[in-house]
């Protein structure tokens, strides 16, 4: 990931209407980080998608890992949940399964209240009038009315409830794991995550051993490969798959994955 997301301009295309309307139904669909000169709402129809945002005032990317994590929220949605960015939000979106649809919402800043960012939920009448926003034959002056009515109704929306972390030393290493995979991060070290919960390394290898039976180390390979495994099964090749988890080449995530077989 470069320093600088990739700049998809979309403001431009609000200028007419006051807004602007993409849905996709691109299989596999994963849009690595990008940030848009407007305000997004996007939502999935079908199937689940995984996005990953920066909050505002995020560290720099060369920050350290533990601050990053902080700072960047990640969600997998559903029908009915969606997520609201503002401009220049850095974000990437990715969808769970193969088969997937969801549209993308695009507003100038003037056009977007005081409205809650981030994972949100969509109420019923919400859903409705994006679908009926996205219908073929729906008229210029019908949609414009409708997209009116869909900012007033997200002032009342909700957040989506975010996980806590589990009571666990073991389990919340896992967690902790798991959070940065989602966030799109390289995974941290297991020092680095025992200075986190703030045990010693001792502790923290006692505890993997009584609740998984196994090391740290096994327990970290364990979820880097059943990510690895996750992503290919939606359809992502395993040569992009590699350089996404941050392996030197093809050959070491192969090497991984015969190494760790996956659960039974």
């Amino acid at each position: 990931m470069t320093d600088r997301p990739h700049l998809s301009p979309k403001l431009h295309l609000t200028v007419t209407h006051g807004f602007a309307l993409h849905n996709s139904r691109q299989p596999a669909f994963r849009r690595e980080w990008h940030e848009h000169d407007c305000g997004m709402l996007l939502w999935p129809r079908m199937g689940r998608l995984k996005t990953v945002w920066d909050t505002p005032g995020d560290a720099p990317r060369a920050a350290a890992h533990a601050t990053a994590a902080r700072a960047r929220r990640a969600a997998t949605l559903v029908r009915g949940a969606a997520v609201l960015l503002p401009a220049s939000t850095s974000h990437l979106t990715a969808s769970e399964h193969r088969l997937q649809q969801h549209g993308e919402l695009y507003l100038p800043p003037d056009r977007m209240p005081a409205l809650r960012y981030g994972a949100i939920r969509l109420d019923g009448p919400t859903v409705a009038m994006l679908e009926a926003l996205l219908a073929p034959n729906l008229s210029t002056p019908s949609a414009s009315w409708l997209v009116r009515a869909i900012v007033e109704q997200l002032v009342t929306s909700q957040p989506l409830a975010h996980p806590e972390a589990p009571a666990s030393i073991a389990h919340r290493m896992v967690w902790r794991f798991t959070q940065a995979l989602e966030c799109d991060q390289p995974l941290p070290s297991i020092d680095a995550v025992a200075s986190e919960l703030g045990v010693a390394i001792r502790q923290l290898q006692r505890a993997c051993q009584i609740e998984f039976g196994t090391t740290p180390v096994a327990i970290r390979r364990r979820v880097l490969a059943a990510h690895a495994r996750a992503l290919i099964a939606t359809g992502h090749p395993p040569a992009s798959v590699s350089v996404q988890l941050g392996f030197a080449s093809s050959g070491h995530l192969h090497r991984l994955l015969r190494e760790v077989p996956a659960p039974a």
